[in-house]
């Protein structure tokens, strides 16, 4: 019975490593250790050896040179990078008459676990969003059938909040499929030759109303001149006015939003910068992620889905998004718009 040398110093991986291995026919030594597995390697000569890099002691390479000075056993080394790479082996015994070779298949699973971690954390998130707002009108819908419906006040109070509630539905529901649309690629840009400073202006003029009743400076700080861009207008205004309004939700009276640009030599970079609460470190990295909501997303009561729309929409005009932020410092965000037309979208 061919024997194998299993050296893996992770105790669970190892023992299930071992399992199968046994269950598939051989004879399996286990060491934890690299000076562990020279020893069990001196001592019983295995037939294949199945060596981890990362071990204390002694790393698998070193291992490996030294074992190969003297013998020429074959060595399968594995190993799981802080990456956080899956792996699975799949070991076959092959019929022989007087050997018992074995195909061993090394599977890399690290795609698809991550396809459904995610998978999960979508139907969890998308569950939650919407048994909130469904709980919401449950609960109002019995109070107006308890009686309040009687109460002529008290029920157009309870009708306006449902209202505003099946409009979160809503919104909830179109920012989903129009980010599925964009992930899938059936998003399709059609770009157009548009003036840049035009449509800033008029993306602030949409928004005035608004800093005007919460009583913050929404401030255009424009050259006179901007150059023409390819683009999709309708896409590049929905990104702006997303930001523009997330600045003016977390910035208190009295405060300021800038919308800036600046030409460079192959892009014009746009800014959305407010004097608001800022972002928290931990919760920076995250913003562009679907679903994902810090402290200050869930005050708001947005879906999560905004800032990630913004993303995959600023990437399909080729250009990129970044977001610089302090707790209680407010909040740059910066969108990079090259000047020439990206070579994916679809020009009308």
């Amino acid at each position: 019975m061919p024997t194998i040398l299993v050296v893996e110093d992770e105790q669970h991986l190892r023992a299930t490593l071992a399992y199968n291995l046994r269950k598939a026919g051989y004879a399996v030594e286990t060491a934890a250790t690299g000076s562990a597995a020279l020893a069990a390697f001196h001592a019983g000569a295995p037939d294949l050896l199945l060596l981890d890099v990362m071990l204390p002691e002694i790393d698998g390479f070193e291992i490996c040179r030294r074992i190969r000075q003297t013998s020429s056993v074959p060595i399968l080394m594995l190993t799981t990078p802080a990456t956080g790479r899956s792996l699975r082996a799949v070991i076959t015994t092959l019929p022989a008459a007087d050997e018992q070779p074995a195909l061993v298949v090394l599977q890399d699973l690290t795609e698809l676990r991550r396809a459904e971690w995610a998978r999960r954390a979508f139907l969890a998130n998308i569950s939650h969003d919407l048994r909130t707002p469904l709980a919401s009108l449950q609960a109002m819908i019995e109070t107006l059938q308890d009686g309040a419906i009687d109460d002529r006040p008290d029920a157009l109070d309870f009708l306006a909040r449902m209202d505003a509630e099946v409009h979160s539905l809503n919104r909830l529901v179109a920012e989903f499929l129009e980010l599925s649309r964009i992930e899938t690629g059936e998003l399709e840009l059609h770009l157009a030759p548009t003036n840049l400073r035009a449509l800033l202006l008029e993306v602030v003029a949409r928004m005035a109303a608004q800093s005007r009743q919460r009583g913050v400076i929404l401030e255009p700080r424009l050259p006179e001149r901007l150059p023409t861009l390819a683009i999709d207008g309708e896409r590049i205004a929905q990104v702006l006015l997303n930001l523009l309004q997330n600045a003016l939700a977390f910035t208190p009276a009295g405060g300021t939003i800038t919308l800036s640009a600046v030409v460079e030599e192959d892009q014009v970079v746009v800014t959305v910068r407010d004097t608001g609460v800022g972002i928290a470190a931990e919760d920076l990295a995250h913003i562009f992620e679907r679903f994902y909501k810090g402290d200050r997303a869930r005050s708001g009561g947005g879906t999560g889905l905004g800032l990630a729309i913004a993303k995959h929409l600023v990437e399909r005009h080729g250009g990129q998004i970044a977001a610089a932020s302090e707790h209680g410092q407010g909040t740059t965000i910066t969108i990079a718009l090259p000047r020439s037309a990206p070579a994916r979208a679809r020009t009308c």
